[in-house]
């Protein structure tokens, strides 16, 4: 079995080389890789002596005798076509079952096994392709190769296994064969749609929950560490805001202001900051807070990202809009420059309110 598709696969590989104009040097490769690339490639995954090909005279005599038959007589049209199409898929079925049935006598798994067995039926093909700078036609095509090779390897296995391995190499390419002509004449082949994804949008859906319970995770867990803030972090805040008010201060002296005047008013401004957004008051009771995002942020109107008043998701989920103010405002009061423009715009809005 494992010799008798060498002499016509050596013809099939010698009339392709002739169609792409190689010459008898070209003849004889693609020959041999047609006839004898698939065996080969599997004596050296299972690596079990040597190549049978390699050790066995008639393989690559039979080989070059297809291809000096295909390099003195020209193989064409539709005749050719058909005999060629069902002769390789009877060679490959006849393929597949030696594969298999060499893996098992090696004792390989199941799935080794049946590798084998495709490697064997299809190999040759797939290397005399890649050579010849074509596309694998065991990767797409009108004709079925590497299904039926599959369908022989589990019949050989099941029958190893229940002990008729000699019925399993006859059922075996025989239904592999039946396989093909399923194939060939009802144009039967697998999907190639490239946009087919029948779970995508489950997927897709899958995904986006995850992605929303894991942003609502997140914003509690912001809100929970916000109410658990320790107060060392209150009082570098507000250590913060007192020393750009000493600041402003100390510019309004400079200026020619009354320096209890400024201080009394720069104090006053601090306590009513201080009693409109808590977090920056390093005195406040720790289960103290707001109670949404208004009580945060009214009265003091600061807008740091001139969006929180028109954002619907700061309406929808104020915990969220907190934590991202208290965040902005860390980022401002670590900077002296960005404090002091705070304080100047703060200081202008807390006169408005009182006039």
């Amino acid at each position: 079995m494992d010799v008798s598709g060498v002499l016509l696969m050596g013809v099939i590989g010698g009339t392709l080389a002739r169609h792409r104009g190689y010459d008898i040097v070209g003849f004889f490769f693609i020959a041999m890789l047609s006839a004898l690339g698939g065996g080969m490639l599997r004596d050296v995954l299972i690596n079990q002596g040597t190549v049978a090909a390699m050790s066995q005279p008639e393989y690559l005599i039979l080989a070059f005798t297809g291809a000096l038959i295909a390099r003195f007589t020209y193989f064409k049209g539709r005749a050719w076509e058909v005999m060629q199409s069902h002769g390789d898929a009877m060679i490959s079925a006849l393929w597949a079952a030696t594969g298999a049935s060499k893996a098992i006598y090696y004792d390989l798994p199941v799935l080794p096994t049946i590798m084998m067995g495709v490697f064997t039926a299809t190999g040759g093909g797939m290397i005399r392709d890649v050579v010849t700078g074509r596309e694998p036609s065991v990767f797409g095509g009108n004709q079925p190769t590497v299904v039926p090779a599959v369908v022989c390897a589990v019949i050989l296995i099941v029958g190893d296994a229940t002990g008729f391995l000699a019925l399993g190499m006859a059922l075996g390419p025989l239904a592999s064969y039946a396989l093909f002509l399923v194939g060939y004449y009802s144009t039967w082949k697998l999907n190639q749609d490239k946009d087919f994804a029948p779970v995508n949008a489950t997927v897709n859906a899958t995904v986006s929950q995850v992605a929303t319970i894991a942003r609502k995770a997140e914003n509690r867990s912001r809100a929970v560490a916000r109410e658990l803030e320790p107060k060392a972090l209150r009082a570098w805040r507000h250590r913060q805001m007192e020393k750009a008010l000493e600041r402003r201060v100390e510019a309004e002296v400079v200026k020619g202001k009354n320096r209890a005047e400024v201080r009394s008013a720069a104090d006053e401004f601090l306590d009513e900051f201080t009693s409109q957004f808590p977090a920056i008051d390093a005195n406040i009771d720790a289960e103290q807070k707001p109670n949404d995002h208004e009580r945060l942020l009214d009265g003091v109107g600061m807008d740091f990202d001139g969006t929180s008043y028109n954002d619907e998701t700061a309406q929808s989920d104020p915990e969220k809009a907190a934590a991202a103010h208290a965040d902005m405002l860390d980022i401002i009061l670590a900077d002296d420059a960005l404090t002091d423009e705070l304080i100047e715009r703060l200081v202008a809005r807390y006169k408005e309110k009182d006039n």
